[in-house]
């Protein structure tokens, strides 16, 4: 099964596991790193290390990151250089993405689950005022 490591700012990775378990239900090999305003890239990169070592199993780890360019993401794409890992990391973790990677990680592999979720991205990103405009408009052309 892959592994998880939720990397954000703050505790947003924390309340997005919360919610998400309400959904699916409790899960194993799910981790969570938050950055505190007060930690440097240098001290992250090492929790980073020490948890992608805890995690290393055959299948992987998806790394879910808040947001491109930021400390979280940057400091785990640090490790991409290093061989001796197998993980994948997708920016933009939300909700829906999160439920999809815990209910397709025991039977997809590692990059099919990254590309999977990187492409439902626009799907789950709606505008649904928009939608029910748009509709409003033909129904009564």
């Amino acid at each position: 099964m892959i592994g998880v490591l939720i990397v954000t700012h703050g505790r947003i990775g924390e309340e997005l596991l919360r919610t998400a378990e309400g959904i699916v239900g409790k899960q194993v090999a799910v981790r969570i790193l938050g950055l505190d305003a007060t930690e440097g890239p240098d001290a992250f990169c090492k929790k980073i290390r020490v948890v992608l070592e805890e995690m290393k199993n055959p299948a992987g780890v998806l790394v879910l990151a808040d947001m491109m360019g930021g400390t979280p993401c940057n400091s785990a794409l640090r490790q991409c250089q290093d061989p001796q890992w197998n993980f994948e990391i997708v920016t933009g973790v939300n909700l829906p993405m999160l439920v999809s990677v815990l209910t397709k990680r025991h039977y997809m592999p590692l990059d099919l689950l990254a590309q999977k979720i990187t492409d439902d991205g626009p799907r789950t990103i709606q505008r649904p005022v928009q939608k029910l405009r748009t509709a409003g408009r033909r129904e009564n052309a």
